[in-house]
């Protein structure tokens, strides 16, 4: 069989939610500019870039950017999850036979069909045959030992890929960790609850796929990280947006235990209360033009099932929903009006046999040191629709919305609002929804006798055409974390748009991320001291050129939002 090799020097684009500029607040999907080469098998063993799985044998290839990073790209991890597989849970992968071509990046999952433009293109094959990784590993022995860091991407649950630009792992890959990237179900096909599918399984529930998916993925890197020289007893989860919720859940569920060892979570927690698929729950919207559907999942699942022309409980219903085509789905569900909401994911009984406080609460959850924190100004990008009002029209609102906690929200808020009402209408959603919820995390942490460490990021990147005027925005970290770039480079393959004050949040970032996969402790050579975080002394590092700890960030404001939160979990005392 002959192998081929492709060196790929990618030129797609940044990640960030950008809504008023391509006129959707998710993420886009990139693609890669690739030229062609051709070996034989025999040129591969030479190169030494062959790694043997469970599944069978991968030629991969030499970073382009790195070249002591090697890349190993499209690895199946689960089986395609179509025909009869759709909606259920992932299945072992097959073996292949000979070498398989680890060179070019899988498919994408099914997702909406976006706009080209600012950060985002829509150029990288689509398929619901999409459960695969990507690694890239400095040193791929299998007595290296090297900490593994598996990556989640954002996405709002509806977008994504662990192969889009921004998460390529050579840059850390040659800081000595493993990286690993991942695919996941999306949207209806990764969370997706109906009657007729909880019969089906041997589990009597059902939704959740994607979060399937993702504990598929952890139990591939387990079995077989140590051929790429990761260790398979120090392996990190981190994610950004939904990718760091992704983090939050794989944290609480049970199923997950064992399967890492440590957190990072960047924007995004999981504690308010969950609806189940029998009941609604009582989640803050993601997003601020848009209402979270907090309905039961069989709910859901039965709107859903009906525009598809597939109305009952009868197994002739699942044959009905599983015989149309992704396409068909999509006209259909459009056609009836039905837009599946921001996120799906249900206290099921089984992935979450309980809301994610009480996992804790009950030493069901996963306990480990954990990394969290959220970006200064989240909501510019995000929370769009918002609009100026006068301070009175701002203190109506308030007292119509959450009446019960309007006058300590009002007193929060009220220095802000006579700045500009709208910005302080951003701030409060982005801190019920970050801000507050990353606390929250971090004091659960505490509570079990583990270490955590939280972060404010306060550092502004910089936006062709625009300079630094968005802020800290959401996922702006992230290109500081993967030392990516979104176009132009200079010779050192940083962003053009880069300046000295970048290059020094580069360095502390993956400084500390690198650090803390590697020993649960982000402090070491020579970066600024990182304390930890514990309700007493309230410490957070605020990450920006000249990185410092600072002490009760936003206490007043998060203080607010965790009572509200509290609320949503009536009579739980205990949470």
């Amino acid at each position: 069989m002959t192998t081929r090799f492709v060196t790929m020097c990618c030129v797609s684009e940044m990640h960030i939610f950008l809504r008023p500029f391509c006129r959707v607040v998710l993420l886009g999907l990139f693609g890669a500019l690739a030229s062609t080469l051709s070996a034989t098998e025999s040129d591969v063993t030479a190169s030494n870039l062959l790694v043997q799985t469970a599944q069978g044998t991968l030629g991969g290839e030499i970073s382009h950017s790195h070249p002591s990073v090697r890349s190993y790209k499209g690895i199946p991890y689960a089986a395609a999850p179509i025909g009869n597989l759709r909606w259920q849970a992932p299945q072992s992968a097959a073996a292949w036979p000979g070498t398989r071509d680890a060179t070019e990046f899988g498919n994408r999952c099914v997702q909406p069909k976006i706009e080209t433009g600012f950060y985002a293109t829509d150029d990288q094959p689509m398929s619901e045959d999409c459960l695969f990784l990507n690694v890239w590993t400095s040193s791929p022995a299998p007595d290296a030992k090297q900490p593994v860091m598996v990556w989640i991407h954002g996405g709002a649950f509806i977008m994504g890929s662990g192969s889009e630009s921004i998460y390529h792992g050579d840059a850390l890959a040659q800081d000595g960790v493993v990286v690993v990237t991942i695919n996941y179900r999306l949207g209806l096909y990764g969370f997706f609850a109906h009657p007729v599918l909880s019969k089906e399984s041997s589990t009597d529930t059902s939704g959740n796929q994607g979060l399937q998916d993702q504990i598929a993925a952890l139990k591939w890197v387990q079995e077989n990280i140590a051929a790429f020289g990761g260790d398979a007893e120090n392996v990190t989860i981190f994610g950004e947006s939904a990718g760091s919720i992704s983090v939050c859940y794989l944290v609480a569920t049970p199923l997950a235990k064992g399967l890492f060892h440590k957190a990072i979570g960047q924007s995004g927690g999981c504690y308010q209360k969950h609806a189940t698929l029998e009941e609604p729950g009582s989640e803050i919207s993601f997003l601020g033009n848009a209402e979270q559907d907090n309905r039961a999942g069989y709910a859901i699942g039965r709107e859903v099932a009906a525009a598809l022309g597939a109305a009952g409980v009868s197994p002739d219903a699942l044959e009905i929903m599983r015989s149309l085509s992704t396409t068909e789905i999509s006209t259909k569900l459009l056609s009836a009006g039905v837009v599946m909401p921001w996120r799906s994911i249900f206290v099921d009984g089984y992935v979450f046999p309980k809301q994610m406080r009480m996992l804790h609460a009950q030493g069901q959850a996963s306990n480990v040191d954990s990394l969290i924190g959220s970006t200064k100004d989240e909501g510019i990008m995000l929370f769009t629709d918002v609009e100026e009002l006068s301070l009175d029209e701002w203190a109506a609102s308030i007292r119509t919305n959450t009446p019960k906690y309007a006058d300590q929200l009002i007193a929060a808020y009220d220095e802000d609002a006579q700045k500009s009402t709208k910005l302080a209408q951003q701030e409060m959603m982005s801190d019920a929804v970050f801000g507050a919820e990353m606390r929250t995390w971090a004091q659960l942490v505490e509570s079990r006798n583990r270490n955590s460490y939280v972060y404010i990021f306060n550092h502004a990147p910089p936006i062709e055409g625009m300079g630094r005027n968005l802020g800290a925005f959401h996922g702006g970290e992230i290109q500081y974390v993967f030392q990516s770039h979104n176009g132009e480079a200079n010779e050192d393959g940083l962003p053009a748009l880069w300046d000295e004050t970048d290059r020094e949040v580069a360095r502390l970032m993956r400084g500390y991320w690198v650090n803390f996969a590697r020993t649960g402790n982000p402090n070491g050579n020579g970066l600024p001291i990182w304390p930890t975080y514990s309700v007493q002394t309230n410490r957070s590092m605020a990450i920006q050129a000249n990185a410092q700890a600072v002490k009760d960030l936003r206490k007043a404001k998060f203080d607010v939002h965790e009572q509200i939160m509290r609320d949503g979990f009536a009579g739980a005392q205990t949470l």
